[in-house]
């Protein structure tokens, strides 16, 4: 009872932190164009529009979508048809797969310290990982790399049991090459990194043969590529994984015009989301010498951190050797990132956390004082959520909301070709009304402009609609 109360207050600093760094933004409106993407065809999947292997995003854009391979959209479409429409759909799902993430994490960790003090400081872990922005930011943003990150951390936790418990060896490892397909199969050869999870176990600890390395390795491999093998004896998996292939995966290597051909930018950027981190260490090594404590690491503990970095450079650094980066891409490799760090320090805190006596006065004002965090921070994270505007596109949601039920859902509007590059107003219109947007052709019932645009962009026999608008103006053709 007394570690419960010991360890309490930390709990509920991270807990505050959850709430004011991922759900505060989380259940906003407004969202990151990709994820808004994701949503819309996850959505139109559940409403009968597009089928699992072959997705559909708009009539005008993307009327096949095979940008990535549909598990992500074929389990969030499930969401759309048990709980409906609403904009906090797949805000609930994405605040799901955050729960299951930590729940993942800590089983991992406790592999390896179930019967050890650094169980009790599971929490510095998660303050690690909810630390770097960008983990934050996917969770709030519906973009992929969450869910394939699950599915890895769950191989991870397989391939953990494995050597740690020493039991089921071929379920685990069966459940393991599961899992990476199932990461796969959210977005392609990323989702892979985790084969390597064996080679540097071996490598960390070396308590294993290189035989036994190899052939457990290559067993989690053939059970991946059988899978597929599987799959791809279907047709209509066959010609969505061409066209995959060829409109996404060719391009990602080749295509200079993506996100940037910069292959080292994404070190740059993974350095500068560890910072939060960095000062978190820095920090506790200044308290602890402080404090006088030996700082001297346990040879156990620095394999498992070893292993752990080892686990998350493979789901990183693979990255430079495309041209399309960006910094959400490495997501799913930061929780080995939180749990390499969280090692090296846990012995030392747990070892002081233990020390603290829970009847003092010092502990009960830092009890109380943490509640009271607690408490400000559901406060503000529901008041920001409930009287805040927008997170962003503030005006074009207001438009998108007036103009969208004006309009028959599943209708085309046309649009300027100067708008044709207005992603996140296509993502909108898609993902809430069904609603498409033409830039090649002035023959539909409605054309779309920016206030600020040229009234001559206008074709001739339409008219303005008098509609409350702050960023658009809405026309109707009448004759």
């Amino acid at each position: 009872m007394n570690t419960t109360k010991r360890q309490l207050p930390f709990w509920l600093i991270v807990f505050s932190a959850f709430f004011i760094l991922i759900i505060r933004d989380l259940f906003r409106d407004g969202m990151f164009m990709d994820g808004m993407l994701y949503a819309a065809v996850a959505h139109n999947l559940a409403n009968g529009l597009g089928t699992f292997w072959h997705p559909h995003f708009s009539q005008t854009v993307m009327p096949v979508f095979h940008e990535h391979p549909p598990l992500f959209f074929g389990i969030e479409s499930i969401f759309f048809k048990i709980f409906g429409s609403s904009m906090y759909v797949e805000r609930t799902y994405e605040l799901l797969i955050a729960f299951i993430t930590v729940f993942l994490i800590y089983k991992i960790w406790n592999c390896f310290f179930n019967d050890k003090p650094e169980k009790d400081v599971f929490w510095l872990v998660i303050l690690f990982w909810i630390s770097i922005p960008v983990c934050c930011w996917a969770f709030a943003n519906n973009v992929e790399e969450p869910t394939m990150g699950m599915f890895d951390l769950a191989s991870i936790l397989f391939i953990s049991k494995l050597f740690v418990q020493k039991s089921n060896t071929w379920f685990n490892l069966f459940m393991a090459g599961l899992m990476i397909f199932a990461a796969s199969l959210c977005k392609g050869f990323q989702g892979l990194f985790p084969l390597t999870a064996i080679f540097f176990y071996w490598a960390a600890f070396r308590n294993i043969s290189f035989g036994r390395m190899f052939a457990q390795s290559a067993l989690i491999l053939a059970i991946v590529v059988i899978l597929y093998g599987i799959l791809l004896l279907n047709e209509t998996v066959r010609s969505s994984y061409l066209f995959y292939f060829n409109r996404r995966i060719t391009a990602a290597f080749t295509d200079s015009n993506f996100a940037g051909n910069d292959r080292f930018g994404i070190l740059d950027r993974l350095f500068s989301e560890l910072i939060p981190a960095f000062i978190l260490m820095l920090g506790g090594a200044i308290f602890f010498r402080i404090k006088k404590m030996d700082f001297t690491l346990d040879k156990n503990n620095l394999r498992i951190s070893m292993w752990f970095f080892l686990i998350a450079l493979s789901g990183t650094l693979p990255l430079m050797l495309t041209l399309e980066q960006s910094g959400f891409y490495f997501v799913p490799a930061l929780p080995y990132y939180a749990m390499g760090f969280a090692v090296l320090f846990a012995p030392f805190l747990s070892k002081l956390t233990g020390q603290i006596n829970v009847n003092s006065n010092k502990f009960k004002i830092f009890r109380y004082s943490t509640w009271l965090l607690f408490v400000a921070s559901v406060v503000f994270s529901l008041a920001t959520i409930i009287y805040s505007p927008p997170k962003r596109d503030k005006e074009m949601l207001h438009d998108i909301y007036t103009i969208g039920p004006v309009i028959t859902q599943r209708n085309i509007i046309g649009i300027p070709a100067e708008m044709g590059n207005e992603w996140s107003l296509l993502m909108y219109y898609s993902r809430y009304f069904f609603i498409s947007l033409d830039a090649s052709s002035t023959q539909h019932k409605y054309f779309l402009i920016e206030k600020e645009l040229s009234r001559k962009l206008v074709p001739e026999g339409y008219k303005l609609m008098n509609l409350p608008t702050q960023k658009y103006d809405l026309y109707i053709r009448s004759q």
